[in-house]
């Protein structure tokens, strides 16, 4: 009972109080963008899932076209496969910037709408006859919204998003392009073939990067200057 009784004194001290509003918001944003994360991905999968089938077929299609064993066939075969690879690498990493664009905007939408009501409640009362509860409400819920607002565009999202999308359609061109190729793979003459491959070799290479971007106007002044000067000594 002596325990229970410290533990009850001890959660009455508004200060205690204050720290565990802190950490119940803490908890409630963690829980938000998980929840909110796992939703959108398994929405990308739904929507994703008529290209898997696409994929599928090609990937059919390549098979059924290039069965004569020979170096350039099998070039060509491994060009199309390492274009398909390196598509799906763009477009997992286009979806995990989808998923947390949209995670982080309904966080701060959530924290916008409690944000609101601090502010309603402070307007009654004013700063100085708030409660210390009132006034840690408020303000995290100041961090929070500030926070999920502007990660997006620190993070460049919706650029990441373009930058991945244009990868992808790129790729898909190149297994297009050798799908073409492969139809009318005996009717190429040596020097035709050639050329090709070598013309996939060089898109492929000049379209493997990771396209990743962050808005340095975002960032603060002292860490911007940090970036810009350990830019310059490279």
């Amino acid at each position: 009972m002596e325990t229970f009784t410290i533990i009850k004194n001890f959660l009455k001290k508004e200060n205690v109080q204050a720290v565990l509003i802190c950490l119940i918001l803490g908890a409630l944003a963690f829980t938000v963008q998980t929840q909110s994360g796992r939703f959108m991905e398994d929405s990308s999968v739904k929507v994703l899932e008529p290209l898997d089938k696409a994929d599928s077929i090609q990937n059919q299609v390549i098979n059924a076209s290039l069965t004569v064993s020979s170096v350039k066939i099998s070039t060509l075969k491994k060009q199309y496969l390492m274009s398909e690879q390196v598509k799906r690498y763009y477009r997992q990493l286009g979806t995990t910037y989808y998923v947390n664009y949209y995670s982080f905007s309904i966080c701060a939408i959530v924290f916008a709408t409690l944000l609101t009501v601090a502010v309603f409640l402070m307007v009654n009362k004013g700063w100085q006859n708030s409660s210390l509860l009132l006034k840690t409400f408020l303000l995290a819920n100041i961090v929070l919204s500030s926070v999920y607002y502007f990660l997006p565009n620190v993070l460049s999202n919706k650029d990441n998003i373009n930058s991945n999308m244009l990868k992808i359609k790129e790729f898909q061109k190149i297994q297009s392009d050798i799908m073409k190729i492969a139809v009318n793979a005996g009717k190429l003459d040596e020097k035709k073939m050639d050329s090709a491959i070598q013309n996939h070799f060089d898109r492929i290479s000049a379209n493997i990067d990771f396209p990743t971007t962050i808005d340095n106007s975002k960032i603060d002044s002292k860490l911007l200057k940090l970036l810009e000067t350990d830019s310059y000594n490279k």
